[in-house]
């Protein structure tokens, strides 16, 4: 059973006598079936959307309590006092993230020129201090807080003691095509509360605004705002990930195949392999980059 086992691995993953010294996974008929793979993987959510429009890609695990609760974990951990959840705060997250679709805009600024700071007013909330997070196409309350934490000006926002209040939006909507969830968080302390910091308001709200420039996104309907407990279908992220596992598998058939022609000084007339590498380092990069999470 053990010779079996091994003769196949050694078959069809490591070059081999038995397949003339190249691995039948590498052979083109072989290679044929991957590319056919990842173009079914690929066409997937496109078919689905066409033949299920109504069909969404909205988190699932996301949740309003979840991202205070890991907020103020994240500031219990750093010695710092947890935001309370203000509902003025809330109530200005979430027309920011409505502005955000209807607008047509991925920014912190709209095009109009509206900033957080007017929605926060507007909320009827009178700010000492103010900041603001956004985040879009995540899939769970711990990827959204775990990317802001990775970013040292969104963390600077999390961690920052003069904040009191936090209000928080989750909204589903469409962006190009593409159905998305939204998580946006506004900061914030009264005016009528005693200042911790000497920075006037001017300068706090210059530097809790986070800096990166976005492309302008296209966007469609707004479908719901609040927490989303309902179930959803992620026909995008199972295609990504399906498409990942293919490229990587082949890495690492081409990786064992140049480790082997490194190491016996064989000479193969169809080898190609560190150019194969590269060129599947970039597919990976390639998929990595498409669809993920972004903050802003």
């Amino acid at each position: 059973m053990y010779l079996k086992a091994n003769n196949f691995l050694r078959h069809y993953f490591y070059p081999h006598e038995s397949n003339n010294y190249k691995a039948r996974t590498l052979h083109t008929s072989a290679i044929v079936f991957y590319i056919t793979l990842l173009l079914v993987f690929q066409l997937i959510p496109g078919f689905i959307k066409f033949t299920q429009p109504n069909v969404l890609g909205y988190a699932t695990n996301i949740t309003l309590n979840s991202v205070l609760d890991l907020v103020n974990r994240e500031r219990t951990k750093n010695n710092l006092a947890p935001l309370s959840l203000s509902p003025q705060l809330t109530t200005a997250a979430t027309q920011k993230a409505a502005d955000m679709f209807t607008k047509n805009y991925w920014a912190h600024v709209s095009p109009t020129g509206v900033s957080p700071w007017q929605f926060i007013t507007s909320s009827g909330y009178s700010y000492l201090y103010a900041g603001e997070n956004l985040a879009k196409s995540f899939s769970s309350s711990e990827e959204v807080v775990a990317a802001w934490m990775n970013s040292p000006t969104h963390k600077a926002n999390i961690l920052k003691s003069e904040y009191s209040d936090i209000g928080l939006a989750v909204m589903n909507g469409s962006l190009n095509g593409e159905e998305t969830t939204l998580v946006v968080q506004e900061f914030g302390t009264k005016v009528n509360k005693e200042p911790i910091s000497k920075k006037t308001v001017s300068e706090n709200v210059k530097d809790n605004l986070v800096k990166e420039v976005e492309p302008v996104i296209q966007t469609g309907s707004v479908s719901q705002a609040g927490d989303t407990t309902a179930k959803a279908v992620f026909p995008f992220r199972i295609s990504k990930t399906m498409s990942l596992i293919i490229t990587e598998f082949m890495l690492v058939i081409l990786f064992l195949d140049s480790l082997y022609m490194w190491k016996y000084k064989t000479s193969r007339l169809s080898s190609r392999s560190l150019a194969h590498i590269i060129f599947f380092l970039s597919l990976i990069g390639a998929i990595g980059m498409t669809g993920i999470g972004v903050v802003l």
